[in-house]
């Protein structure tokens, strides 16, 4: 099973609000409406299109401008997410090396660094686990543009993914259903398991894997 992860909207452990000087968020905004999120395609880049993105353009320092407590995920206005060091080590654990962690310090309105180690999250990687015909997904453009999606129908929500295109990813954003983040039954556990916080699994948009491959193979079987 896999999960879309998010902030926790409803905002259970109060609210915190973080954004970035003027300066730096221009210099990403510049970066990204300059950028291709995938080859192929005329959509910018962002923060969820799994692009790696260049390090020197990244903001080094944040500015909290609404509540005190931090958590180990949130999202920062303008675009982005921030995330602790535990939330970072279990991707790590999981995914190494595979994302971007980009270490930042968060300032308060009087200019005092808040204590603690943060980064600004990138997921890397897109891949195309989606199995179609076991999805309740429509394809958008598919025969005329490259950069096709996949849009949800109306009904009930249904997702079944490749388990071997998979493999042992931790969290990806899906080429043809993007905006958002994928995370593994693992590292969903693990985040559960150390008690992290800030985020939410989307429980009613949890998405069932499946091995297309032994599927395949079973049908083979049969029909021989």
């Amino acid at each position: 099973m896999a999960y879309i992860i998010g902030p926790d909207y409803a905002f259970k452990l109060g609210k915190t609000e973080i954004e970035y000087f003027e300066d730096d968020r221009k210099t990403l905004r510049a970066f990204f409406d300059r950028t291709d999120a995938f080859p192929g395609t005329v959509t910018s880049a962002s923060w969820v299109t799994g692009t790696r993105i260049a390090s020197e353009v990244v903001p080094r320092r944040l500015r909290l401008i609404r509540g005190k407590r931090m958590y180990d995920w949130l999202s920062l206005n303008g675009g982005g997410t921030l995330v602790s060091s535990r939330l970072r080590d279990a991707v790590e654990e999981l995914d190494p090396g595979q994302h971007q962690f980009f270490p930042v310090v968060v300032e308060d309105k009087k200019g005092a660094v808040h204590p603690g180690d943060f980064f600004i999250f990138n997921v890397g990687g897109r891949i195309e686990s989606i199995i179609e015909n076991r999805s309740n997904f429509t394809a958008s453009g598919r025969g005329n543009v490259k950069s096709w999606s996949y849009s949800r129908r109306v009904g009930p929500w249904q997702c079944v993914l490749d388990a071997v295109v998979i493999g042992g990813r931790a969290c990806w954003i899906e080429h043809r259903y993007g905006e958002c983040w994928f995370i593994s039954d693992r590292l969903a556990a693990l985040l559960q398991e150390r008690k992290l916080n800030g985020f939410d699994l989307d429980q009613h948009r949890h998405c069932d894997e499946v091995s297309l491959q032994f599927i395949n193979l079973s049908h083979a079987g049969r029909a021989a």
